[in-house]
């Protein structure tokens, strides 16, 4: 069974040097995170923005490489080798080892070969095709970093995988993590019992790697229409709703143009 061994240590020791120069821990992993995503987007505002707090001369008065946004970009490289090295949810072990998840609202990770048990007993991810050619839709309504939707890619690359939380934090990782592993995917921050969907990120599969983009209002609630119905249909109805879903989960409007995006766009000289 599939069972990484992360060495996060060098990626938590560059996020504590950065601490050291007086930032809170919590905001230096939410910017850490953010920098990747706005970077991945070619969203260049935002990024600049989060650049910008950490022009202080505590962040800038070091040589080049150690300044506190080359620690950001040097951290992003060891987290690419360490997911090249263990095809795993790195980004979500970094989270956990560096104390970012919460006792409070009971947030405690699945283990890598926990979820690949669950993959593997699960009959929802399995290696028969679709009779009907369209894509078969994986969903995690609480899914942390992503990491059951990212075994489950690995059993069943061609789904569309679906996770959904109320941390923002964890509803961005997800977004990065299918970027990372090149999945088409939603990653959705809003809760499940509500059907809540606050922000949405779409994540696209293409053999130049995998593209990410945040949705506009119009589109999450397109979105939700075909991911979450009204409740106004009969049993019968009910019955074939995955098929309708799994047809309709491509049709939200792309009304911008997004380019494929490596994993080597987060590179000291963009910041």
């Amino acid at each position: 069974m599939f069972s990484p061994q992360v060495d996060t240590d060098p990626i938590v020791s560059i996020l504590n040097q950065i601490q050291q120069r007086g930032h809170s821990a919590y905001t230096i992993f939410e910017d850490w995170v953010d920098l990747m995503l706005y970077a991945l987007q070619r969203r260049d505002d935002p990024y600049l923005e989060i650049v910008d707090d950490y022009s202080q001369a505590r962040d800038m008065d070091h040589p080049e490489g150690e300044r506190t946004v080359d620690l950001f970009a040097n951290a992003f490289g060891q987290l690419q080798k360490q997911m090249a090295e263990t095809n795993a949810d790195v980004l979500g072990a970094v989270y956990e080892e560096y104390g970012m998840s919460s006792d409070n609202f009971g947030q405690h990770f699945t283990p890598h070969n926990v979820c690949e048990m669950l993959v593997e007993i699960t009959h929802t991810v399995n290696d028969q095709p679709r009779d009907d050619g369209t894509q078969q839709v994986v969903t995690d309504p609480a899914c942390g970093s992503g990491r059951m939707l990212l075994c489950g890619g690995r059993r069943l690359p061609e789904a569309v995988f679906v996770g959904q939380d109320k941390d923002p934090l964890c509803a961005k990782m997800t977004a990065l993590n299918l970027c990372f592993f090149n999945m088409d995917g939603y990653a959705i921050l809003g809760d499940s019992l509500t059907l809540e969907y606050r922000r949405v990120w779409q994540t696209t599969h293409s053999p130049r790697g995998g593209a990410v983009r945040e949705l506009d209002d119009e589109q999450i609630q397109t979105l939700r229409g075909n991911l979450a119905p009204e409740d106004d249909t009969d049993a019968s109805e009910e019955k074939s709703e995955p098929a309708k879903l799994v047809a309709k989960t491509g049709s939200v409007p792309d009304d911008t143009a997004t380019e494929q995006q490596s994993l080597t766009v987060f590179q000291t000289e963009d910041i």
